[in-house]
């Protein structure tokens, strides 16, 4: 291989490690609503806590956009890397519900969605071209390893010393990611120059739009998932969360090991396509499930879907967004799993309520496959120049 497009540069390596770190702080941090109850909030209140969250990183993803495109990633990962730390370790002081416990979280949740962005956005800044798909499925790795595990190492953590600790620990290793930031070149790789028309413009880039639609769609699944897999396992009374999140992640990991070589010799378009059904029929089978073989296939067809389509999605959006709004395009990109908490969340719930678990997974499903059915004739409609690499900076 030669070098211009070797992959596993030290720069690489150093910034998978930074974000494997800040996804595993990231991850145990799941447990957070299990400390809202203990201070004795309702459900409602920690619904509308993380609302609130989510409206707030929604207001400020254009500003976060800019700032990547204009000062560099660099910059904004060592500020809020920092602050999330802070908030983090300030959560050990909260003893009752309170406005500043809404700040530290709301601040957080901030803070980790710039980390998140910036960091996707870096690692796409050091992947040469030819191998970016590759590359970013290895980067996604580092988010997929937590996402099968943060889960129990919180239990651990709560069993040996309470939220105390699991606050403690996961500041201490988001400082751990911080200081890894800091090793980071000041300009490794980013956009040269050109016209910057800024984050409404790249909302709006024709050959961006399907990839906003299916990312939406994709992103309403997960939201749906994470918001409601614990109460379906509860009412059902088969599996568990910690096996089911066991067998998603891992399945993920395997899928994007296996794959993550061939992604960019393959046509994206049926990989994609592959990738949806997979994830929606997992959707469907979930709803459906009810034994606990069943829910394990289900979660196996989920994780097979999600490893496959998310790094073709990044990897799609960074190519055909213009290089000088590649951060805007990134911070759009992720703004839209926040955007799925507050419309597809509650849509789901009321379903829930109304009609229960499978007409709202299996209706998840069936939105997930029509949305396809749109996004591959938009593609098409496209055409191939349009689906070409944008070479304007």
């Amino acid at each position: 291989m030669s070098a211009p497009n070797r992959l596993f540069t030290r720069l690489f390596v150093l910034v998978w490690f930074a974000g494997l770190l800040q996804e595993l702080a990231w991850s145990v941090m799941v447990h957070f609503p299990g400390f809202l109850s203990d201070l004795g909030a309702t459900e409602t209140r920690i619904g509308l806590l993380y609302s609130l969250s989510a409206v707030a990183g929604l207001m400020l993803r254009p500003m976060l956009g800019r700032l990547m495109d204009n000062v560099g990633r660099r910059p904004v990962l060592l500020t809020a890397g920092l602050a999330n730390a802070v908030a983090v370790a300030a959560m050990t002081f909260v003893t009752e519900l309170s406005p500043f416990l809404v700040i530290l979280f709301v601040g957080h949740r901030v803070f980790q969605i710039a980390i998140f962005t910036a960091m996707l956005t870096l690692s796409a800044d050091v992947l040469p071209e030819v191998r970016r798909t590759e590359g970013l499925a290895i980067y996604g790795l580092g988010g997929l390893v937590p996402l099968a595990t943060g889960g129990a190492i919180g239990d651990l953590l709560l069993a040996w010393g309470g939220f105390d600790l699991l606050f403690k620990t996961a500041a201490s290793i988001a400082i751990l990611s911080w200081l890894l930031v800091w090793l980071v070149p000041r300009q490794p790789s980013t956009a040269a120059g050109g016209p910057r028309r800024g984050f409404f413009a790249a909302l709006g880039q024709r050959n961006l739009l399907p990839l906003w639609l299916l990312t939406l769609l994709f992103a309403s699944g997960i939201e749906a998932l994470f918001t409601f897999i614990r109460t379906y396992v509860d009412e059902r009374q088969t599996g568990s969360v910690g096996a089911f999140f066991l067998v998603y992640g891992g399945v993920a990991i395997v899928v994007r090991l296996v794959s993550s070589s061939r992604l960019d010799r393959l046509q994206q378009l049926p990989l994609v396509i592959v990738a949806v059904v997979a994830y929606a029929a997992g959707m469907i089978g979930l709803g459906l499930a009810a034994t606990s073989v069943q829910m394990g296939v289900a979660a196996a067809c989920l994780g097979a879907g999600h490893g496959l389509l998310f790094p073709i999605l990044t990897a799609q959006v960074v190519t055909r967004a213009r290089d000088a709004e590649r951060g805007s395009a990134m911070a759009i990109f992720t703004s839209l799993f926040d955007f799925a908490v507050l419309t597809a969340a509650p849509i789901v719930g009321a379903v829930i309520d109304w009609a229960g678990y499978t007409a709202a997974f299996a209706g998840v499903g069936v939105a997930i496959l029509i949305g396809l059915v749109v996004y591959t004739v938009w593609e098409h409609a496209l055409g191939e120049q349009e689906r070409e690499p944008s070479r304007v900076s």
